[in-house]
């Protein structure tokens, strides 16, 4: 291993010999792309280095893609391969294929070079000779620019597993980097939006993937689209301790909302591999597939499946173009009928844990990177509809109308005042729409969300009932109908005990800080449907900019992911330990 810090300040022939090998006999990538030092980051590094590859003349690709051997072929045979090409292949047991296995690669192999006069080009990590072959029959029949381009990004993901093998990357830098690769795969070119089963979503998961097989977990890719990945203890039966996060986002969403969870233990996962450490656990890190619940309407849909609680009906749910869940699930390679077997037994758990920004100035205002979750407030969310009447907004008198938005203006006011006579909880009107309004006419129609949450179950509901009464008295004082229909409802999350004071250890041991904070999280989080079946605990990281989430300005330094990620290494180190 070298560090990040080492190859900077290494001399120019230093740093092509450190990275000799990351693509496969091609040291002019490393020479072209050492001009560009320092590098922040790992993740930096590999997209230098890609670029480079990305902008070559095409007799240069060529080359680069001809200096790849074949799978299985003869230099494999004649145990001429370079050592990172020995290792991938035989990760991926091409060096025990069966009679029949063996005989179909060197067919496939003499037809694709043939085709398109170049080796057939995969990333073998997570593979099997089978995988492989079915991989080689499908690419056959790609157009050779096509094929060509494919080979190219192979190449890429190759060298990204080859260079986590060989360069160790400060955790605050790779995680800012990682997050900052996942904001560029949006369905806005202007901002971040990244919503279940689109194309940037789909990329994203593959991303995740690779940083997982990197990290060399055993990683798949659930029937919902949670990305999972495992590191084995050396422990046979050892129970799961589960870690996770959603990587969907809002529209024109922030890039730390949820991912942060997700592609930090990544990181801690290869650092522990990469320093020999093993637990006496396994550890499972999942990225859920959809906590937003944007373009179905199904909050919490990732965490569900493995809590058991997903909902079937989902399946039948449409997005804004007429596609069912279900359509988009079969058309992304994914099985509905295989989601029951997601659900985790409660049995095997050791206990489910989460990072997360705070979305809230709490910490920012205390000059505090670090801060443990006490519970997660319990929401609920109604659509409401108002009918009144429309009119012309100079014919009809003030005391005849049956103005809807005067009776949505209200309803709020009455959510904010009920709202703010009881300490934690809070009311929120999120969307409001006249539809087909016009400046002359009186409001007809208005139709709006209410969303309210309170650390307890019972607090919120008695809130809930006293605003759904005042509902009812609008509509006969003011003569409109009102219909308000249950959108969800998700019951407050007490953290573990036991899980606190283990996140609270570790903030100590790491940052010094006798006392951590303890605090609240007013807003929904996966672990929410987690602690249904297992005991969950969550860390909150500071997030700046007066604590804005779901939005552009959402921010956190890379000190604070580095904290983070050192609290979160200790937190395992210590995981059953700690009493």
């Amino acid at each position: 291993m070298i560090t990040l810090d080492q190859l900077n300040q290494a001399s120019p022939a230093e740093f092509v010999a450190a990275l000799d090998g990351i693509f496969e006999h091609s040291p002019w990538v490393a020479t072209r792309v050492e001009v560009a030092r320092p590098f922040l980051s790992r993740a930096h590094l590999l997209q230098a280095m890609r670029t480079v590859v990305a902008t070559a003349d095409l007799d240069e690709q060529l080359a680069l893609i001809r200096a790849h051997p074949e799978l299985a072929g003869k230099a494999a045979i004649r145990k001429e391969l370079t050592v990172e090409s020995t290792r991938e292949q035989r990760g991926a047991g091409l060096d025990s294929c069966t009679p029949e296995e063996f005989a179909r690669l060197h067919e496939l192999n003499a037809e694709y070079r043939e085709r398109f006069a170049f080796p057939f080009i995969l990333a073998v990590r997570g593979h099997t000779p089978a995988s492989i072959i079915r991989a080689m029959e499908q690419r056959l029949g790609n157009d050779p620019s096509v094929e060509g381009e494919t080979a190219l990004a192979q190449i890429g993901r190759i060298a990204g597993f080859r260079l986590a093998e060989r360069v160790a990357s400060p955790y605050g830098a790779e995680i800012m980097g990682m997050l900052e690769e996942l904001a560029h795969l949006s369905e806005d070119p202007d901002a971040l939006t990244c919503s279940y089963l689109t194309p940037p979503h789909i990329a994203a998961a593959d991303r995740i993937r690779d940083w997982m097989l990197a990290a060399n977990l055993e990683t798949h890719i659930d029937a919902v689209g949670n990305v999972v990945g495992r590191l084995r203890s050396n422990a046979g039966n050892a129970k799961t301790l589960i870690i996770g996060s959603h990587y969907d986002t809002v529209i024109n969403s922030g890039r730390f909302d949820g991912r942060l969870g997700v592609v930090l233990p990544i990181a801690v996962a290869l650092e522990l591999r990469q320093r020999g450490k093993q637990l006496p656990f396994d550890l499972e890190i999942v990225g859920f597939a959809d906590e937003e619940g944007v373009r179905f309407k199904s909050t919490f849909l990732g965490s569900s499946a493995l809590a058991g609680s997903f909902d079937p009906a989902w399946l039948e749910n449409k997005d804004g173009s007429g596609t069912t869940m279900r359509e988009a699930m079969t058309s992304a390679g994914l099985d509905p009928a295989g989601i029951a077997a997601i659900k985790r037994d409660p049995r095997q758990l050791l206990g489910y844990v989460e990072i997360h920004i705070e979305q809230g100035p709490v910490l920012l205002d205390e000059d505090r990177a670090l801060g443990v979750v006490t519970g997660i407030a319990g929401s609920v969310r109604y659509s409401v509809t108002i009918r009144g009447l429309a009119g012309h907004a100079g014919t009809v008198p003030m005391h005849l109308r049956r103005d809807a938005a005067a009776a949505a203006a209200e309803l709020i006011l009455a959510v904010e005042r009920r709202c703010k006579a009881t300490p934690g909880v809070v009311g929120t009107v999120g969307r409001l729409n006249v539809p087909n309004g016009a400046i002359n006419v009186i409001p007809g129609r208005c139709d709006l969300t209410l969303d309210l949450r309170a650390p307890e179950d019972a607090t919120r509901d008695t809130a809930l009932a006293d605003v759904l009464a005042e509902i009812e008295k609008i509509a006969e004082r003011r003569n409109v109908e009102i219909d308000t229909q249950l959108m969800m409802r998700a019951a407050a999350a007490p953290c573990d005990s036991s899980m606190q004071q283990r996140w609270a250890q570790s903030i100590s041991r790491v940052m010094g800080d006798a006392s951590p904070r303890h605090l609240p999280s007013g807003a929904g989080h996966d672990a929410m449907k987690m602690a249904e079946i297992t005991p969950m605990g969550m860390l909150f990281v500071r997030c700046g900019n007066d604590g804005i989430s779901h939005h552009p300005d959402e921010t956190m330094t890379t000190a604070d992911a580095a904290l983070a990620a050192k609290a979160f290494e200790n937190f395992l180190l210590h995981f059953g330990s700690d009493s």
